[in-house]
């Protein structure tokens, strides 16, 4: 990945000043898991970034009535809310199923919407919620709705220096009923077909109707027609077949390396179809149960329960050096603290290094491997402050005082193994190896914080983990069987 600055502002006047300075050579980051995928594949290439993390005032929610997300919320916070996962739960529905656990550990919602993917999970839900953005630069702020934001594939109606900051939803009538759906080729896959409708409805009968689908137009898009059709009705099956009908002929999608255009056409119609039925049932008040847990992906304030290892020879021998030589911080160069499996370590970085280079080069802390570099198969996952990430889209600045724990730093004293990686050896969760360093952090960011899951919340824990093997059954039962262990050292 080419070489850039990295800049970690604390205020929006702080990022409109860098951004400044760079006059179009610079792009925003939030979570990270968009850009620095472009960015490694080279179809963009900044010569700076400013993160966004640093300003609190972007990352809260607010519930009063109506519903403000700051555009720095990550998606495990949206997904985990109980507010919006009881009031909302189209928008947690489409949280828990973005990317994967390491992914929605990092990934904003504004992220989500600015990237711009015709795919982008939050757009339908929070199109169907007539959501108002709120825009700011260095020439003030303005509101945008949703409706007007997207403007092309990967393209939105921002400004120059313009920050998504909050994203604001007006409270919902009395009698409200919401869905969201997705099909996918795999779990952690972007969207072939999404969709969610938003029913008012008064003695069966729908006062107000709103539709939105995605990946199937060049933006994400609400079928305002078709709401016309269903609004004053009474929803039955001939209704829901017209309405079906109508929207294979309203969308226009493309074929793909994901999806032929024929199967998207198809599926848009029956994925809204399901989302009508599903919404009305909600607004009636026969709730669907959710598909996978509420909570799933959101860390615990306590999850880090490991003791620290020792320090090794090479450990000794790394902070003799770091103390014997000091390059002075620079635009491009500088010095982090962090506690790094129970250690207070430091490192001179480069401002492009990910944590995954700073772990394995500077800490010859080899056990994390290296796969695809972009996010989806999970080989390089370890904990920052108690939740999974994926370490080779983390970048090396962002874990100035935070708590890293590798594969090396969950064994227990005496260099014993803890019981997920005993587990693993016992029942053949172990293949190849390659990609169990990271599953096994995985599974262990699921068990600190549910002690004894279920088959379906094993598979989601790891659902962004690949095992070229494909030995998943032999991996859940290592996980299921240090569960029960875990779960009888609580009761000890």
């Amino acid at each position: 990945m080419k070489r850039f600055d990295y800049y970690q502002p604390q205020t929006l006047k702080e990022a409109f000043s860098h951004m400044e300075k760079w006059k179009g050579r610079a792009k925003y980051i939030a979570g990270g898991t968009d850009i620095l995928v472009k960015m490694k594949q080279r179809a963009i290439q900044p010569e700076a970034l400013v993160s966004l993390r640093g300003v609190s005032a972007l990352s809260n929610i607010s519930h009063n009535g109506e519903l403000s997300l700051g555009s720095m919320t990550p998606i495990r916070d949206v997904e985990g809310d109980p507010v919006i996962v009881q009031e909302y739960p189209a928008l947690a529905k489409a949280a828990s199923l973005l990317a994967n656990p390491q992914v929605r550990n990092v990934a904003t919602v504004g992220g989500n919407l600015c990237n711009a993917a015709p795919s982008a999970d939050c757009a339908p839900p929070l199109l169907v919620m007539q959501a108002i953005l709120k825009l700011q630069g260095p020439g003030g702020e303005r509101e945008v709705s949703i409706d007007k934001f997207f403007t092309g594939p990967g393209d939105n109606c921002m400004e120059p220096g313009e920050v998504l900051t909050h994203i604001h939803i007006p409270k919902k009538a009395n009698h409200t009923g919401m869905a969201f759906l997705k099909v996918g080729r795999v779990a952690q896959d972007i969207a072939v077909v999404n969709a969610a409708a938003l029913l008012v409805v008064d003695k069966k009968r729908c006062v107000e109707c709103r539709l939105a689908v995605g990946a199937v137009a060049p933006v994400p898009v609400r079928l305002r027609n078709v709401e016309k059709l269903i609004e004053g009705e009474e929803i039955g099956p001939e209704l829901l077949d017209r309405v079906s009908q109508m929207v294979e002929q309203a969308v226009s999608p493309i074929t793909d390396v994901r999806s032929t255009q024929e199967y998207r056409r198809i599926m848009s119609g029956v994925l809204i179809k399901r989302a009508i039925v599903q919404a009305l049932r909600n607004a009636e008040g026969a709730r669907l149960p959710f598909l996978g847990e509420s909570n799933g992906g959101q860390g615990s304030a306590n999850a880090e329960l490991t003791q620290a290892r020792k320090p090794s020879r090479i450990d000794s021998e790394l902070d003799s050096k770091k103390s014997e030589f000091r390059i002075p911080n620079s635009e491009f160069r500088r010095v982090i603290s962090f506690n790094l499996n129970g250690y207070q370590v430091s490192a001179e970085v480069e401002s492009h290094k990910m944590l995954l280079q700073v772990i394995r080069d500077e800490f010859q802390l080899t056990g994390t491997k290296e796969g695809c570099g972009e996010g989806e198969c999970g080989s390089c996952t370890m904990l920052v402050d108690g939740v999974s990430v994926d370490s080779c889209l983390y970048p090396a600045f962002e874990i100035e005082g935070k708590r890293v724990t590798t594969i090396e730093g969950i064994l227990r004293e005496g260099n014993a193994l803890h019981p997920i990686q005993q587990a693993f050896v016992e029942n053949g969760g172990v293949q190849c190896g390659f990609c169990t360093p990271g599953m096994i952090m995985s599974a262990k960011a699921l068990l600190d914080e549910i002690p004894n899951p279920t088959d379906e919340q094993v598979k989601r824990g790891i659902s962004g983990n690949l095992c070229r093997c494909t030995g998943y059954v032999q991996i859940i039962e290592s996980i299921k069987k240090a569960a029960e262990k875990i779960v009888r050292e609580m009761r000890i």
